[in-house]
């Protein structure tokens, strides 16, 4: 079980929930990225046209997940898309693998809510909010420079982000004076807010700007982080604010 100390509120990244083993959905996005340039492309965001599911590869123009700089290749899964509009490769983590994780993420977050305890958003998140994964690979680096980022600092378009399988080397986020802190190589699950939580609690709650740094060790690296979204296609109202579910997508995506 989780204590409530554990979590509160965003004072500690880290919870005290061991991290689940990553191997089913790492060996499926491995085989998708074995696969040749043009059946990957096939599966780009554009193939999907639904919240943010699809494929994303480094140097890409019109990606909505990372900018054209960032070192990385993304996959973003969820249910918001037919399990049979996603690659041969991930259907063992969709049709079997999903339901368990999402309910250790969901308890996650719930904890989180009720912590928070702020009016409604339990029974927003209950009525509004489904769940998506990107799953992300870093290739192996050989660079003189080895100043910049692997992925630009930026924040998620999530109420919270689970990083289910705990967090890896080169993970650095902004706490509240501005200052980058590293977060360190985790074996226990972590948490922290997206901007739907700032936009819901209109600014209360700020979401967590963070990035993946360059560093001396710039060796392959695949992190998977479980975001909470607004389903698409529904209209919602809380704290007097009210918006369908792409509004808040545009809205998000106008920050960058």
């Amino acid at each position: 079980m989780m204590s409530k100390s554990s979590l509160t509120p965003f004072n500690n990244l880290e919870t005290n929930i061991k991290k689940s083993l990553d191997d089913v959905i790492k060996n499926a996005f491995q085989a998708f990225l074995e696969q040749p340039k043009d059946y990957k492309n096939t599966y780009r965001q554009s193939h999907f046209n639904c919240a943010f599911d699809g494929y994303s590869f480094l140097g890409q123009t019109d990606s909505l997940n990372q900018y054209s700089t960032d070192l990385l290749y993304s996959f973003v899964l969820s249910r918001f898309s037919s399990v049979d509009k996603f690659p041969k490769e991930f259907s063992k983590v969709l049709s079997t693998y999903w339901d368990t994780t999402i309910i250790k993420v969901k308890s996650i977050e719930e904890t989180v809510i009720e912590q928070l305890n702020i009016p409604g958003l339990k029974a927003f998140y209950d009525n509004y909010i489904g769940h998506m994964v990107s799953c992300n690979y870093y290739p192996k680096l050989d660079l003189e420079d080895q100043s910049g980022v692997r992925l630009s600092k930026h924040v998620d378009v999530s109420l919270f982000t689970i990083f289910v399988y705990g967090a890896s080397n080169g993970f650095t986020y902004e706490d509240e004076f501005g200052t980058l802190k590293p977060l360190h190589v985790s074996e226990n699950c972590v948490v922290f807010p997206g901007y739907l939580l700032e936009y819901l609690t209109k600014g209360k709650y700020k979401a967590l700007p963070h990035q993946v740094d360059l560093s001396q060790h710039n060796e392959e690296r695949y992190s998977f982080a479980f975001f909470s979204i607004p389903k698409p296609n529904h209209k919602m109202s809380f704290n007097g604010l009210e918006f369908t579910s792409e509004r808040y997508y545009q809205e998000y995506l106008e920050l960058f």
